[in-house]
């Protein structure tokens, strides 16, 4: 597959949000083991690199030849994750502390939260919009006569 300007621009993109999704999805959970006791990181430590992970490592493959494997694993994680994230998020434990969490760590983990959606459905949003423009290089390329 020959990767246009555009393919190249949407890739670069999706890099981004990516990165960025991954460094605040790591704050998000940090401050949420800031607030609440029942929260260990340790624990959670295999869903933790499974949302971080797999969507940086799949977005590495939009640039690449394998672009289109890429972009069908972004398009399965990243529904499945803004799932796990608003179930997790509105049935976890009411915060049990003996002392109150700072009030710095409850707005980082409310923002943060906020956040997250918004680049999981931007970055879902890039990646169809980047499978149909493969799917279409590869339908016009396929239509050419040899």
């Amino acid at each position: 597959m020959v990767q246009t300007e555009k393919t190249r621009l949407l890739a670069k993109q999706a890099l981004y949000v990516v990165s960025a999704h991954t460094a605040i999805y790591i704050l998000y959970n940090y401050a949420h083991g800031k607030i609440d006791l029942f929260y260990a990181l340790r624990e959670n430590t295999p869903i933790l690199l499974t949302f971080c992970f797999i969507p940086f490592a799949a977005v590495l493959f939009l640039s690449t030849q394998s672009a289109r494997q890429g972009a069908v694993v972004l398009l399965g994680i990243l529904p499945a994750e803004l799932i796990y994230n608003i179930y997790t998020r509105f049935t976890a434990h009411a915060p049990l502390n003996i002392q109150p969490p700072s009030l710095i760590w409850k707005i980082l983990y409310e923002g943060s939260f906020g956040i997250i959606l918004v680049l999981e459905v931007i970055v879902f949003w890039l990646t169809f919009k980047l499978l149909q423009l493969i799917h279409k290089q590869l339908s016009l390329s396929s239509e050419r006569p040899l």
